[in-house]
């Protein structure tokens, strides 16, 4: 099964001047009804709430109220709403039943916990390619545009590039339920990590010294022993624990 890169990275200048003429054109016509125009709405919203996060201005586990923020925006509240759930698949916020959304916050446990899991989903996608034979050139050109991410010495783009890697890997055995799991843990983690790699100032050197054992997860599979495979995917996801508890974390 190939995996698709569905999100375009932009520079950060870029997405904001996009998403500002987004919202002019929105409340130009934010009258007419169209669906096609509420959506414009809800994404714009979604991504300037997004910013907000990633500032600092909305902190982990902080509650996001809908009216205070429709207010700002001078939108309706569920428009804020709907952008929310657009937040909350990408892993910025989470919303219990009933309950009031609030910016994703991790803590050492919550990291260590992840880890472990995704170590287990991860190595079983690795096997299960292998014992497939699934090809991997979409993983190949993952880890070519991962290290052009790093080279670019942007921690944006090389958080993005890191999380499409492993989703990646994760739906190569084609197995739905694999792979909806595995989103389920990969991506919050990975909002997490841009989140506190933003507020610490990183730039790509961290993740340069990994590129080394994400090509070690494509040797691996290529070496075409499934045991190997699981093996190593494990291993190289706690090396990869260890260092976001040295590195970001805190």
């Amino acid at each position: 099964m190939r995996c698709e890169d569905s999100r375009e990275f932009m520079p950060e200048e870029v997405t904001k001047k996009r998403d500002s003429l987004r919202l002019k054109q929105v409340h130009k016509h934010s009258g007419d009804g169209n669906s096609a125009t509420r959506s414009l709405l809800k994404e714009s919203l979604a991504t300037k709430l997004r910013e907000e996060i990633l500032a600092g201005r909305i902190a982990p586990g902080e509650k996001i109220t809908e009216g205070r923020w429709a207010r700002q925006f001078g939108v309706a509240q569920v428009s804020i709403r709907e952008a929310l759930n657009i937040l909350t698949a990408d892993g910025y916020v989470t919303k219990g039943h009933g309950r009031s959304a609030r910016v994703l916050k991790l803590r050492d446990p919550d990291i260590i916990h992840i880890y472990q899991v995704r170590g287990v989903l991860e190595g079983l996608a690795a096997r299960l390619t292998v014992e497939r034979r699934v090809p991997v050139d979409d993983l190949e050109s993952a880890m070519v545009a991962l290290r052009e991410a790093v080279e670019s010495n942007d921690v944006r783009k090389v958080v993005e590039r890191v999380q499409h890697f492993h989703v990646c890997l994760l739906e190569k055995p084609g197995n739905p339920i694999l792979r909806e799991h595995g989103r389920r843990v990969v991506i919050p983690l990975y909002a997490f990590t841009l989140m506190r790699a933003l507020a610490k100032n990183l730039d790509a050197s961290p993740w340069a010294f990994q590129l080394g054992n994400h090509q070690r997860i494509i040797d691996a599979i290529h070496m075409r022993n499934p045991h190997v495979a699981e093996q190593v995917v494990v291993h190289v996801i706690n090396l990869f624990l260890e260092s976001a508890l040295k590195v970001w974390a805190h």
